[in-house]
């Protein structure tokens, strides 16, 4: 699934999670860093354009929306995207996969992991 890491899943949020153990970066301010550094980054460093890279009018509408509110959070919990489009189009959708507890003496509840 991913050309440049056999034990990966070409997901670069992965990259970003490992990337930062690695380091020893965990502080509130670094975690959104390595999200820049797999995201705004990397498409520096491979050469895109404004006009190819970002949302903005007339750009090429290819971007990969993930279910999180902050770059810390999708990186946190390793979220799915829920679509990835490329140039307009739908190329892969991912349902929500809610995660039922089931606590002792309680009734079941479904669970997000976001912090409140």
């Amino acid at each position: 699934m991913d050309p440049w890491n056999a034990l990966g899943t070409a997901n670069p949020l992965q990259t970003a999670l490992v990337g930062l153990y690695a380091a020893q970066l965990t502080g509130a301010d670094e975690i959104p860093v390595a999200f820049e550094m797999v995201t705004e980054r990397a498409a520096r460093v491979l050469g895109l354009t404004d006009a190819e890279y970002g949302i903005s009018e007339g750009a090429p509408a290819s971007f990969v929306l993930l279910p999180a509110e902050t770059p810390a959070e999708a990186v946190r919990r390793q979220v799915r995207p829920r679509y990835v489009v490329a140039r307009g189009t739908v190329l892969a959708e991912t349902p929500p996969a809610p995660t039922r507890l089931n606590w002792p003496g309680e009734p079941p509840a479904e669970v997000d992991f976001r912090r409140s």
